[in-house]
Order: structure tokens, then C-alpha cells, then sequence
């Protein structure tokens, strides 16, 4: 198998499975938290990490260590991001953001998409993080964000039941809904609203396509 397929071949064969396999319940899992991102007291967008789940990681370690000498290189990791950044560019990396007062969607772009090798421990495993850097920072400093694969294949939850990284200046509120959804059965979708003004708690003031209510989550 040549270099380029080795890197690619998990997240190609993850979307090929996303059409016809998915059903009730995801194959891959990410587990994520999210760090927003301030300057001069506004919101210019979040860093993102996900968590791959262990069987998945293993199949990478394994099948990217190129040199074989047990060690996952940087530039192992860089060329494993690389060639799957832009498989996930038609699915907008999973992640939908609104203005959380006037629900508007806040365009963005995402930069510096790498992967690094958190180890074999509890928290270890291959992790693919990346920032969302927003066309124009918002003032008020408050979004509302989805992660969820629209063919359902890839599960999202929030790693440890944290949202935000341990570290944030920001509060967030973390409700689930379930949908019910032609061929996949019923689904769950999460909710995040990010507030980042001093002192106060975000809670959504308005729930974004509702279907059953929601569900009270984990907040962070």
C-alpha cells in the first residue's frame, strides 16, 4: 500500500460506510472538548480536539508508523492530518456555529489541522485538533455549536463530560434532543452554547430544531 493511501485509507473508509452502515449507532466515536478563543475580550473562535476511540487509534498507530519504529514521528502525525483534512472539508469538519443572540450562522474557517499521539495510557490515543477562526469576532461572546456527521457514522461526545478544556475563562450548556431520522432510526443531537461573558452561565434561550424536547446533559 502506497504512503498516501496508508494515511488516508481510515477516514476514506469511514465516509464509505457512512452511506450504507451507519444505522442506529455510530462506528467511529470522537470524543471532543473545546477551548475558546479570546482576544481583547472577544470571541474569535474555539480550539478544537477530538479523541479518536481506542480500537480506532490502534488501527492508525499501526498503520502509519511508516518507519516501523514503534514511535509515531511528527511527520507521521502532520502527513496523517494532512491527507485527511480535506476529506472532512465537504462535511464543514462536522461543526455547525450560530450567533447565540440572533441564531445568524457565524461563518469560519479552520487552520492548523494536525493529529498528535496522546499515548496508550487512560487519555492517551491519536487525537486530530484544529482551530475555528471566525470571518468577523463576535462581541458579546456567545455561541451556540453542533458537532454531529450528518450520515450519523461518526458519535460525538464531550471527553470526561467536559465541554470546555479545564482551563477555559468561558461557561457552556450542554443539552441532548432526539431525533428521528428517515433510515437511521432514532438519533441523538447535542447542543453547546459557549458564553464567555464574565460572571454570567450560558443557557439557550432558544432551542435550535427541536424534536422531542431537550434532555439535560453534562455541564461543564
Amino acid at each position: 500500500m502506497s504512503t498516501i493511501s496508508r494515511f488516508t485509507v481510515y477516514f476514506i473508509a469511514w465516509m464509505v460506510l457512512c452511506t450504507g452502515l451507519a444505522q442506529a449507532h455510530p462506528h467511529l466515536r470522537l470524543a471532543y472538548q473545546i477551548q475558546p478563543l479570546l482576544t481583547n475580550g472577544e470571541l474569535r473562535g474555539f480550539h478544537i480536539s477530538w479523541q479518536m476511540d481506542t480500537p480506532s487509534s490502534l488501527q492508525v498507530r499501526e498503520n502509519i508508523d511508516l518507519n516501523q519504529n514503534s514511535v509515531l514521528d511528527p511527520d507521521e502525525l502532520q502527513a496523517f492530518a494532512d491527507s485527511n483534512s480535506p476529506l472532512m472539508q465537504p462535511y464543514n469538519y462536522f461543526l455547525t456555529i450560530e450567533d447565540g443572540k440572533s441564531a445568524a450562522p457565524l461563518p469560519f474557517e479552520v487552520i492548523k489541522f494536525s493529529a498528535r499521539d496522546g499515548g496508550r495510557g487512560f487519555q492517551g490515543g491519536i487525537y486530530l485538533e484544529f482551530e475555528v477562526q471566525f470571518s468577523q469576532p463576535i462581541s458579546h461572546n456567545q455561541a451556540r455549536l453542533q458537532m454531529q456527521d450528518p450520515t450519523w457514522y461518526i458519535g460525538f461526545s464531550p471527553r470526561m463530560g467536559q465541554v470546555l478544556a479545564a482551563d477555559s475563562e468561558c461557561n457552556s450548556d450542554f443539552t441532548r434532543e432526539k431525533r428521528q431520522t428517515p433510515s437511521q432510526g432514532e438519533q441523538e443531537v447535542q447542543r453547546i452554547v459557549v458564553q464567555c461573558t464574565s460572571g454570567s452561565a450560558a443557557r439557550p434561550d432558544v432551542q435550535i430544531s427541536p424534536t422531542h424536547g431537550p434532555i439535560n446533559g453534562v455541564n461543564s
